[in-house]
């Protein structure tokens, strides 16, 4: 059966086990890789452990500095692997735009898919992606994968980013084709080949630091045919591996914003601040004003139920998509503070300091916004 579903709709989109590709409907696989030596042997064998008939899987070396190269030679004799090295990139691209691009223009394939390397991918994955992609008639089909959560952390945070997320780029706005709102997954999406011609390739994108966002916008907006869908059968991927990629990440999401749309980016961060964090700082107000007064103050009676009435909100918004999305555990929902905290004061501090230094690191590379030339 395939399992690629709709968000949000529990049941499968595609109900026969019909595999409707043919030979001539060639898949190439690109994966844009840089220093993955923990991650890269797995997802290239997930890869290649697929049911799909025609496929190609392209990984494109970008400059890695461990042994990532070393590791996928060891697959270099299997005829569906290509190794590719992405050289230099050109002045203005930065992130994974350039060895995504380079992946393209070596590819064969009618259809593309654009995964991560540090990704694990069911057996059918490559088939049900492409199957729903022709069997819907779309221009292109991304979806929300399950997540890995390396430590405590990432544990406490990543739901209540989650929340964030799907309130920002809604999945059921997204696949609304009369709004011009579009999102990729970079980890996972698949794209006709004349639609990603069309739309610009990765060169379009080619100075974003949140490609996969500023690529799904544009082709939202240019009138392509987008739907995304839930894909935790499908796919499992990292978001962040450990506290410094889990700043940098939270960071990537906001300052690209703040060098954009100043007045939208603080309101953001604001807002999520005072949703997220400011109900715990009043309710520890209000407890510690009143139990100090020794007297019945209404006012601090009035800051406690207020307080303890939006806390209540934040845990249940948290365990409720927790249960429903099905990419996190829902007892991660215990973690709700942590997480708010975590994520309010990132976007916080990223506003803050990007006045006089926005530098995000990114595998190993520095992409600072203030200069006018980002490469």
């Amino acid at each position: 059966m395939f399992i690629l579903k709709k968000s949000f709709d529990k049941s499968p989109i595609i109900k026969g086990g019909r595999d409707n590709t043919t030979n001539c409907d060639l898949l190439s696989v690109i994966i844009p890789a840089r220093n993955e030596e923990k991650y890269i042997e797995n997802c290239v064998q997930s890869i290649l452990n697929q049911s799909a008939k025609a496929y190609e899987v392209l990984i494109v070396d970008d400059s890695s500095e461990d042994s990532t190269l070393t590791i996928v030679e060891s697959f270099k004799n299997n005829p569906k692997v290509r190794i590719i090295p992405a050289g230099p990139k050109p002045d203005g691209w930065i992130g994974k735009n350039w060895p995504c691009y380079v992946g393209y223009k070596n590819a064969k394939g009618k259809y593309l898919m654009f995964t991560d390397a540090d990704t694990i991918h069911s057996n059918n994955s490559l088939t049900d992606s492409l199957n729903t992609l022709l069997l819907e008639k779309m221009d292109v089909i991304t979806a929300v994968p399950r997540l890995m959560y390396p430590n405590f952390i990432i544990k406490m945070v990543l739901p209540i980013l989650s929340i964030f997320m799907f309130t920002r780029y809604s999945p059921m706005r997204v696949n609304d084709p009369k709004v011009e709102l579009g999102y990729l997954f970079g980890s996972y999406f698949v794209i006709t080949r004349e639609c990603y011609e069309k739309v610009g390739t990765h060169e379009s994108v080619k100075n974003e630091i949140v490609e996969d966002g500023a690529l799904g916008k544009k082709l939202k907006e240019e009138g392509f045919k987008l739907r995304m869908y839930r894909g935790e059968n499908l796919i499992d991927a990292f978001w962040a591996r450990d506290f410094s990629t889990l700043w940098n990440s939270l960071k990537r999401l906001i300052v690209p914003l703040f060098f954009t749309d100043k007045k939208n980016s603080i309101l953001i961060a604001v807002g999520i601040f005072l949703l997220m964090a400011f109900p715990y700082l009043m309710f520890s107000y209000s407890v510690g004003f009143y139990l100090a007064s020794l007297v019945t103050d209404i006012s601090y009676i009035f800051l406690l139920v207020v307080s303890v009435m939006c806390i209540i909100a934040i845990f249940g918004t948290n365990f409720y998509q927790l249960k429903r999305a099905s990419t996190h555990k829902s007892i991660y929902g215990f973690g709700t503070p942590v997480g708010c905290f975590v994520v309010s004061i990132s976007f916080l501090w990223s506003i803050l300091t990007s006045q006089n230094r926005a530098v995000i690191k990114w595998r190993g590379r520095e992409y600072d916004y203030n200069k006018p030339v980002r490469t």
